[in-house]
């Protein structure tokens, strides 16, 4: 049972993030976001720092349970064969993975709830950025032909641990956090992998 104080502060802050800024742009989020399906895309005013998602994915089969995001055998590839910890008891479905008797560690957070409370996708995490609540915020490469970021209370990279999410509609987005690693390196490229495994899998769906 995976216990990781880091990422559960971070899936705590993502929560924060969505209440703190839904508060300061009042009405800002159109009325078809949060009830738009996945396909769609997003109704939210368009911001030229956020590139758009060109083929959205629809991610609301797992919104019960995020863990069968990231397969198995992909899971097992990345070192992590003990099953998923599944989150249900935030706004955003997650799923946590160790490695026993290492400090290696991996979480996945599907972002329903942002895009419920209308701070969905990449965008949202621009607006938290631009609000304050987020103080590290920079461009990661397209995985899969997908955008993504790095973002955070602080960029933690140079001490191994990433996080990294990616916008799969731009209305929605699912961070992948590889903590505990020697490397920047190490960590952003389990991250990158694991956002490569999530995009297949909802290909798939």
């Amino acid at each position: 049972m995976l216990r990781n104080r880091a990422a559960a502060v971070a899936l705590l802050f993502v929560s924060a993030v969505v209440a703190g800024c839904t508060g300061e742009t009042p009405g800002t989020p159109s009325p078809t976001q949060g009830t738009a399906p996945s396909s769609a895309p997003s109704a939210a005013p368009e911001d030229p720092n956020v590139p758009k998602v060109t083929n959205p994915l629809d991610a609301s089969a797992f919104v019960g349970d995020a863990c069968k995001l990231l397969p198995a055998g992909a899971a097992a590839e990345l070192g992590f064969t003990e099953p998923g910890e599944a989150k249900n008891d935030t706004s955003n479905p997650a799923c946590s993975w160790g490695i026993r008797g290492k400090a290696e560690s991996l979480q996945i957070i599907l972002g329903s709830g942002n895009r419920e409370k209308g701070m969905g996708g990449l965008t949202g995490l621009h607006k938290a950025k631009e609000a304050g609540q987020l103080k590290f915020l920079e461009p990661g490469p397209d995985v899969d032909g997908y955008p993504t970021v790095y973002y955070g209370l602080q960029d933690r990279r140079a001490r191994g641990n990433c996080d990294l999410s990616v916008g799969v509609a731009d209305d929605l987005a699912i961070s992948a956090q590889a903590e505990g690693y020697e490397n920047e390196q190490d960590s952003c490229g389990t991250a990158q992998k694991v956002a490569s495994a999530l995009i297949k899998t909802l290909k798939g769906a």
